[in-house]
């Protein structure tokens, strides 16, 4: 099952950053926008966001380019002392305390390193579809720094038994870092007993780990793995991938949020033929505003499938007739489970059969608020925005099991984990990627 084992961190030395974490630390590469990586990069020449999303610059070659400056960085900074990597294997204990729905949340979870399953029989179950274009980026940089440089977030159902060890051991130290960023307060402290590391590996041997957030980059250590296995003297160390585990039965701790789609082409009809089509298969009510739509959106609780749509002009909130109706336009060779998620019916049934929208790779935009999918349609950039509901957890966990995938981007979990808290050094052979 869930085979895992502790590591010897890389980790910023506090009097090197002039003890401030928050200077260096970053969201994960996926959610940055340009102008926030700009701010990162004014904020310290040792922030994180030099190695996991770096700038291309005119002249930029195969020998010279972003991928090769984020190794030389990290490279410096380990020779310079600004990160050092921790005398003993360790846990990595982390929590964030955060608001969400007009309560104070806390989440707890640890860092390990997991071992990746092999083909046809891996422990770690993905829940969601991976596109090319973020593979290979991130593929570039790995094969550059050797290092996972951030955590993947998954979920483990542990019944509070490992997290109870972990608020003992927090009340037992203080965290190596504690900073406030964005109305969030993360905590993180380095676990090193070994009797404590034992229990909560075995413990972790009979769980199964379902991927909440790094579904690329996982796919990509698989590969990068199976890459460095082709060389004779390679010695095993890309197994493991560094991974964040946190328990899915506390409840308390877990926010999702959903991601909204805006679609650039929609098909070359009347705005009222597009609604008419809708229509036929939803009940539909027009709004005064974002506001109104995203409130009836939100507060549906509804067997049905609901969704909210704007095209430029109308706010509009939809609630399916007949379920039966929308399933039957779903042919996929997929489960009851896959088939009954709101983000499937919007891919397969509105997008892909009522209003034959393109789906590739380009055509959708994934956005987490309300408010910037609305922005996206009304600058002209995107002709029409569809608004979903959260996907519950007992959702992706079922459907996770049976072994599919639900589209990009079906979840968004809050608040995202910090980069740069620790870094995992593979450290392989240099000359496997020469030539």
């Amino acid at each position: 099952m869930a085979e895992i084992k502790p590591f010897r961190g890389l980790i910023y030395e506090p009097e090197k950053i002039g003890g401030d974490y928050s200077k260096v630390v970053a969201p994960p590469y996926d959610v940055i926008p340009r102008k926030m990586r700009d701010e990162l990069y004014l904020k310290s020449e040792y922030n994180i966001i030099r190695l996991i999303l770096g700038k291309s610059v005119e002249g930029d070659s195969a020998a010279a380019n972003k991928y090769t400056r984020a190794k030389d960085s990290l490279e410096n900074w380990v020779r310079k002392g600004v990160l050092a990597r921790d005398d003993k294997e360790a846990l990595y204990i982390y929590s964030q305390e955060y608001s969400a729905g007009g309560k104070t949340c806390l989440r707890i979870g640890f860092m390990a390193l997991m071992k990746i399953g092999e083909s046809g029989q891996d422990e770690v179950l993905p829940h969601e579809y991976t596109l090319a274009k973020p593979k290979a980026d991130r593929m570039n940089l790995i094969k550059e720094v050797q290092s996972n440089l951030s955590p993947i977030f998954s979920l483990y159902d542990g019944e509070g038994s490992i997290t109870g060890i972990l608020k003992k051991e927090m009340d037992a130290a203080p965290p190596i870092i504690d900073i406030k960023l964005d109305g969030e307060h993360h905590k993180f402290w380095r676990l090193a007993r070994a009797e404590v590391i034992s229990a909560i590996c075995s413990g972790m041997r009979d769980k199964k780990a379902f991927i909440a957030d790094g579904h690329h980059r996982y796919e990509v250590a698989k590969n990068y793995r199976d890459v460095l296995r082709t060389s004779p003297e390679y010695d095993g160390r890309a197994d493991y991938v560094m991974m964040y585990f946190t328990d899915l039965s506390v409840r308390e701790g877990l926010t999702v949020f959903a991601t909204h789609r805006i679609i650039k082409a929609m098909p070359r009809v009347e705005k009222s033929e597009i609604i008419s089509k809708l229509n036929e298969y939803f009940e539909i009510f027009e709004c005064r505003d974002l506001t109104e739509m995203a409130g009836k959106l939100e507060d549906d609780f509804s067997e049905e499938h609901a969704f909210g749509f704007f095209d430029g002009e109308k706010y509009l909130f939809m609630r399916s007739k007949d379920k039966e109706k929308l399933l039957a336009l779903m042919l996929e060779d997929k489960s009851l489970q896959w088939k009954d998620l709101d983000v499937s019916v919007l891919h397969s049934a509105i997008l892909g059969k009522i209003l034959s929208v393109k789906t590739e790779e380009g055509n959708i935009t994934y956005v987490k608020t309300a408010e910037d999918a609305e922005t996206g349609v009304k600058d002209g950039s995107h002709a029409a925005a569809f608004f979903l509901r959260s996907t519950r957890l007992e959702q992706l966990k079922s459907v996770a099991e049976l072994g599919e995938m639900m589209p990009q981007k079906s979840t968004y979990f809050y608040p995202k984990l910090l980069t740069g808290l620790v870094i995992n050094q593979i450290v392989v052979l240099q000359p496997l990627f020469s030539g």
